[in-house]
């Protein structure tokens, strides 16, 4: 910040020499004159003084017998000093910040990140229908109200947070696709069910009544704590009930079933070294295209670079320049060797593998079996797993009638 107020006041480099530089350096303290950036050059001096501090020098050169010379001259003053006769030049400069200062008022990047099964269309094309787009002003961002819609059009979303960074709309989201169940709200009561069929492994249980322990067999949809906490007298009997926003940790475990096949012949893309190139613009929501033929190619790949124009690392502008290249191939059939093929099926199980844990679940065990018969290479098995599995539902809160005892009715 210093360094910003000198360059704005303006200073100057000044070389002092004389018979007393040392007495001029103690009036210039004497007279509360900043000077900075001294070094010895020889026998004289050179210096930093602002413009103000230069002005006031006169009296004590005279006074030292020393001699100031400027040597250099930095800062707003001297620029606009410079300047002065280019009228279009300064107003082009005022513009320019003006128009930066317009430009940091709105919205002109919209960054999702964290999501995993949701595509960046389709969330952005969400976000379009609800008025969020590339453009919009940085105050109609309500962050809050944002996140509410998001998660309740897209029940696999648990999580989001929406914040702003410059002119960036960042949009986190966390999914979690077995999590989404209707809550119901923590002050009113609830019961606490299965969510899926297994065993239970462990079970922590903060408010309600359990109804299972570890080492049960449930199957979904079966209650697990209920929000009814029954308060007994002295003689073990019933004397007061009340209902409450059962709280449990569950976790069950699991087996599932896993079998994938693919052929052992497929087509493989041989490129051919052939490429096209084109270029295009992005001015706010429009594509221009810039030079480059269309795509001729019968087959192709298309990789796309797009570089959008920012001033700092949050500060995007609604300009950006993209590079499309085609990549010819003309498809080849080919056989997997066995090698080959029990190497894509353990990727694709292990990609499997990670997708299951990215939603929450733990993998205990694996037992699928990798083989090839004849043109089919297949994966087979079973794998155990462990999750939470607790669902809340609001609770019968009707008490049943019970009826009088024939001898006693009159």
């Amino acid at each position: 910040m210093t360094n910003i107020l000198k360059f704005i006041k303006g200073y100057v480099v000044i070389r002092l020499s004389g018979y007393a530089p040392e007495r001029f350096l103690n009036l210039c303290s004497r007279h509360h004159i900043i000077l900075w950036g001294m070094r010895p050059v020889g026998t004289e001096y050179e210096m930093c003084i602002s413009i103000g501090g230069f002005r006031r020098l006169r009296p004590l050169v005279r006074k030292t017998r020393t001699k100031v010379v400027i040597l250099e001259r930095h800062g707003l003053p001297f620029i606009l000093h410079r300047y002065r006769n280019r009228k279009l030049f300064a107003a082009g400069a005022v513009a320019g910040a003006v128009l930066l200062y317009v430009m940091s008022l709105f919205i002109w990047n919209i960054h999702i990140e964290g999501n995993y099964s949701l595509s960046d269309p389709v969330v952005l094309d969400y976000l379009e229908n609800i008025g969020i787009v590339h453009g919009m002003k940085k105050k109609d961002v309500h962050g809050e109200q944002i996140e509410e819609m998001l998660r309740e059009y897209f029940p696999e979303i648990t999580w989001t947070s929406v914040e702003v960074k410059g002119t960036r709309l960042i949009v986190h989201i966390q999914e979690n696709e077995d999590a989404a169940y209707d809550m119901v709200p923590d002050e009113e009561p609830a019961d606490l069910a299965a969510a899926d069929s297994g065993t239970i492994v462990s079970m922590i249980v903060r408010s309600g009544t359990p109804l299972v322990s570890e080492g049960m067999e449930v199957q979904e949809g079966d209650l697990l704590v209920s929000g009814k906490v029954e308060i007994l007298d002295d003689a073990g009997e019933v004397s007061e009930t009340h209902y409450v926003h059962a709280d449990a940790d569950v976790r069950i475990r699991r087996t599932e079933n896993y079998q994938e096949s693919f052929s052992m012949n497929y087509d493989k893309k041989v490129y051919t070294g052939r490429e096209k190139t084109s270029f295009y613009l992005v001015l706010g929501n429009k594509r221009i295209n810039i030079g480059g033929l269309g795509n001729t190619f019968e087959q192709s790949d298309s990789l796309t670079d797009e570089f959008p124009l920012k001033i700092t690392e949050n500060f995007y502008l609604p300009i950006a320049f993209g590079r499309n290249t085609e990549k010819e191939y003309f498809l080849e059939p080919t056989t997997y060797s066995e090698e080959e093929a029990k190497k894509k099926a353990e990727e694709e199980l292990n990609l499997f593998f990670r997708k299951m844990e990215n939603k929450g679940l733990q993998i205990i065990e694996n037992r699928v079996k990798i083989g090839v018969n004849g043109d089919l290479c297949t994966a087979a098995g079973t794998w155990v797993l462990e999750k939470e599995t607790a669902k809340e539902q609001t609770p019968d809160m009707t008490e049943p009638v019970q009826e009088e005892p024939a001898g006693e009715r009159e």
